[in-house]
């Protein structure tokens, strides 16, 4: 289960307001004030800009480790994270469409993650990285040869 209570930890840790957190994100703050209460899941790009503003890791921070690893991101770009996901799963011989079973979505919504055409949910990212037993941290560092 994705633990948002450490957005408000992290933010609070660096004395930040939801107002500053929101201006750094890009974003509302009744958005991001939100995404605290749990109310909305926080998406997947902004967890990502969160994550590398305060050089953590993605899985500290939505509780799938407890570690807390200081840690370095490219920049964010969708097309690297899907090569990354479809090199995951190809790895473990999986096709899209069982993946897209799994995850309750479509295949097509899976070619698209993988394409770089649009972002893969937060949600979606956290039951990807439980099946594939995979670090999401790991999935947006890698480096895929040309």
């Amino acid at each position: 289960m994705i633990d948002i209570t450490r957005l408000k930890d992290i933010r609070e840790d660096n004395d930040l307001s939801q107002e500053k957190m929101a201006q750094i994100l890009h974003v509302k703050r009744s958005a991001y004030s939100l995404w605290e209460l749990g109310i909305s899941i926080i998406p997947f790009n902004h967890l990502y800009d969160f994550a590398s503003y305060f050089n953590l890791s993605i899985d500290y921070v939505i509780g799938l480790t407890n570690e807390r690893t200081k840690t370095e991101y490219p920049s964010f770009d969708l097309k690297s994270i899907g090569e990354s996901l479809k090199e995951i799963r190809l790895a473990n011989n999986m096709l899209q469409k069982d993946l897209a079973s799994k995850l309750k979505t479509t295949q097509a919504c899976i070619a698209r993650y993988e394409a770089g055409i649009i972002c893969i949910s937060t949600s979606n990212i956290y039951k990807y990285s439980q099946i594939f037993k995979t670090s999401i941290t790991s999935l947006c560092q890698r480096k895929i040869p040309a």
